[in-house]
């Protein structure tokens, strides 16, 4: 049975109409049939559970011991606070950790936009309501943001280093940005086949990062992990194969044209103009070729047959 390559996708586009900074929908067409499947379920795996992320990982208040209390002054208990803290949507950026304070005694509403502290971590969503006070008390609270990946809850903070001390909450710590991922498989055409996959993925993030850098660090994770494989598999011997391929396309670069695949009628004619050697032959584009008396179109295309085999060209 004869081989056929692979076919690839000749289309991956982002829809640009519901493009924004928390959604996205990508398609991917045509991929072999069962491509769309594999590719959409790996994205998926990696997109919802190894992209890294910030998130609130502990919490004080002055004057609380513990999340079971409450603060003079301020309408919420202090697991309504927490809930609230747990809902602020972060970036940290070029830093591990970052800090950040509220301290408010007025009576209103207060909301993230409200919080201060380190200038490399940002907050996403700032009108994410903090706590309301009713004017006969004070609110002084420090919030600690740490980058990671997955889920956390706060009763295993402790396998991660972190110790319950006395007037610190340890909060449970979403850290992926990705908040959700659907992907559907639909039939694509290709000349009068009709089995090949159309792949569209929606990707919905919490804004920290937008969904076309959420795919490519997915992407990145992927073949990272696919490129060890082979390289795992004969690691002794890696390193001399790509030596003895970098050797072999160094030898073909300094052969004359007439000891190569080129018929002796066109290497005949490339000599005349002082063209030796493949590599002599590379230096040169393709209309500079084209001027040699004798050197046609159909000359140019047997040439380029010829250097294809070591995935070389003449240039345009």
């Amino acid at each position: 049975m004869l081989y056929k390559s692979l076919y690839l996708p000749d289309m991956i586009k982002w829809e640009e109409e519901s493009l924004s900074d928390t959604f996205g929908r990508l398609e991917i067409t045509p991929l072999e049939r069962g491509f769309g499947r594999t590719l959409g379920s790996a994205l998926r795996r990696v997109l919802l559970s190894l992209l890294e992320g910030s998130a609130p990982v502990s919490l004080r208040i002055e004057g609380v011991e513990h999340q079971f209390s409450t603060v003079s002054g301020v309408v919420q208990d202090v697991t309504e606070l927490v809930l609230n803290v747990k809902s602020l949507i972060v970036s940290l950026q070029g830093q591990e950790s970052g800090t950040l304070r509220l301290d408010v005694s007025d009576k209103g509403t207060f909301t993230a936009k409200e919080l201060t502290g380190d200038e490399h971590l940002k907050v996403i969503n700032v009108d994410q309501e903090i706590a309301q006070l009713d004017g006969t008390g004070k609110l002084s609270m420090e919030i600690l943001f740490e980058k990671g990946k997955g889920f956390i809850p706060a009763d295993e903070w402790s396998i991660h280093g972190k110790e319950e001390k006395a007037g610190t909450i340890l909060l449970d710590s979403w850290f992926c940005p990705v908040r959700k991922v659907n992907f559907q498989v639909q039939s694509a055409r290709v000349a009068d086949r009709t089995d090949y996959d159309h792949l569209i993925m929606d990707v919905s993030t919490d804004g920290s990062v937008d969904p076309k850098e959420a795919v490519k660090e997915a992407c990145e994770i992927l073949m990272e992990h696919l490129q060890m494989i082979p390289a795992g598999l004969e690691p002794e011997e890696k390193p001399a194969l790509i030596n003895e391929e970098e050797d072999s396309k160094n030898d073909f670069l300094s052969t004359p044209v007439e000891d190569t695949d080129i018929p002796t009628r066109i290497a005949n004619v490339l000599k005349s103009a002082g063209i030796n050697t493949v590599s002599d032959l590379l230096e040169k584009k393709s209309e500079e070729i084209l001027t040699i008396g004798g050197f046609g179109p159909s000359s140019l295309d047997t040439v380029n047959e010829v250097l294809k085999k070591k995935n070389l060209s003449i240039d345009e």
